[in-house]
């Protein structure tokens, strides 16, 4: 189901979203996929936008049209932050496939488990600014491998190892905020 811009009425209210309409139908061509564009996506996030703010509906004649325009307007936001996050992305897409990561999933992938515990104690080991932001060069290269390696699996719809991948690249982003979050001496955790 995708939303006619065109016809979303003007003063009356923007025109209800679905339950079946996905973030894809609204803010891009209606095709679920990894790898999008983002600058049309950010285009097409401002217009919808426009169209849906609260603000256009001060002086509708029914609060209603102006409560159902903030709902809307949430829902573009929360549609354009999960899209353009390619962490969030991977998320949203597995749910729409029905692989959705659960608090149960836990990754069984020995060899990246001791690759994050590596990363966690070079971390904590780290004395200056300069030897972290040398740690994060090398943990964004871990994550562009990551990405790449999704977009494959995404592109091939082998969405057990796009789910794998998906766990991997939350363990990387987590390992990013520590970076960030990196003090002399302070103990430095990467939560599952």
């Amino acid at each position: 189901m995708r939303i006619n811009l065109v016809a979303i009425p003007r003063p009356a209210g923007p025109a209800p979203v679905g339950k079946d309409t996905t973030y894809f139908d609204v803010l891009l061509d209606g095709q679920p996929s990894f790898d999008i564009d983002t600058s049309t996506l950010r285009r097409n996030f401002l217009k919808i936008q426009q169209l849906v703010h609260p603000d256009n509906f001060t002086q509708a004649p029914k609060d209603i049209n102006r409560k159902h325009a903030r709902v809307q307007s949430a829902w573009v936001n929360h549609a354009y932050t999960t899209l353009k996050d390619q962490l969030l992305r991977a998320h949203y897409l597995l749910e729409l496939y029905n692989e959705g990561i659960g608090e149960d999933d836990q990754i069984t992938d020995p060899e990246f488990l001791m690759e994050i515990m590596e990363l966690r104690d070079e971390i904590e080991m780290a004395e200056t600014d300069q030897q972290t932001a040398e740690i994060k060069v090398q943990n964004d290269a871990k994550i562009a491998e990551i990405v790449k390696r999704l977009s494959a699996a995404f592109g091939s719809k082998d969405y057990a190892l796009a789910k794998q991948l998906t766990h991997h690249l939350q363990y990387l982003h987590r390992a990013t905020q520590a970076i960030h979050d990196w003090e002399p001496g302070k103990p430095v955790t990467i939560p599952h």
